[in-house]
């Protein structure tokens, strides 16, 4: 068992907002390059490119780098919440009960950025319409359930925020949705904020919410596992056999 760095919260190409530079093999450079062992793929409210990027880390780094598939879900009240999952099968079966909540009649609108799904080498396979970066008709509760189902984690999103997390848009953490950690942004914990979500009683992460490459690695977490894969994480968050986890 050893330290190993995490950023369990990077964007791809698919989210709108982010850079269309934010391919696999990019993704996967740059957090090797920021040393970083472990990501996690989350992008809005799709799952779509998430076998892409595990793909592209097989194949530069093997079994030495972890990609774990994710989602970051849009609730009905914006609330962001990250969903890590086992494999990109749960994760694409989340993605597409997700999809069927994300409002009708809006394809093809534009007004935020590409929505690309690209093969491990960076090729567009094709756009994605719907509009990913609208909140889902999912509640808070709703969303964390539906995480649990497919066998994810739910990670109440950058709840140091003043928009989009559970505690700007809720004013509190609701007690009916059984969150497994929580995380605190890059520029929070910078600003040693991770202090003050301590008495919520959940594990605590930090992540980069990487929309460009020179941003992975920009946040954080130690996390003490065996390997950098879903399971050592999962029980991380549990603090099974000394495992744990360390704010970097």
């Amino acid at each position: 068992m050893r330290p190993m760095a995490a950023d369990l919260h990077v964007h791809t190409a698919l989210s709108p907002c982010a850079d269309d530079d934010m391919t696999p093999q990019a993704i996967v450079m740059a957090a090797i390059a920021a040393e970083i062992d472990i990501i996690a793929v989350c992008d809005h409210n799709s799952a779509e490119n998430t076998g892409a990027v595990q793909e592209a880390a097989r194949s530069f780094a093997g079994d030495l780098f972890g990609v774990i598939a994710g989602m970051e879900i849009t609730t009905a009240e914006e609330a962001h919440i990250v969903a890590l999952f086992p494999d990109v099968e749960s994760a694409m079966n989340a993605s597409d009960e997700v999809a069927c909540h994300l409002p009708e009649g809006l394809t093809g609108v534009r007004k935020y950025g590409n929505q690309y799904v690209m093969d491990a080498t960076g090729e567009v396979i094709r756009e994605v319409d719907a509009l990913l970066s609208w909140a889902s008709d999912l509640t808070v509760s709703q969303t964390v359930t539906l995480i649990h189902k497919h066998g994810g984690l739910a990670v109440a999103a950058h709840v140091d925020r003043p928009s989009f997390s559970i505690i700007s848009q809720l004013g509190f953490m609701p007690e009916d949705a059984e969150f497994d950690a929580v995380e605190i942004s890059a520029a929070g914990a910078k600003d040693g904020r991770a202090t003050e979500f301590e008495a919520l009683g959940y594990p605590i992460i930090v992540a980069s919410d990487a929309h460009f490459p020179d941003n992975i690695g920009d946040g954080k977490a130690l996390f003490h596992i065996d390997s950098p894969v879903f399971s050592e994480v999962a029980l991380a968050f549990k603090g099974v056999g000394n495992r744990s986890i360390q704010l970097a």
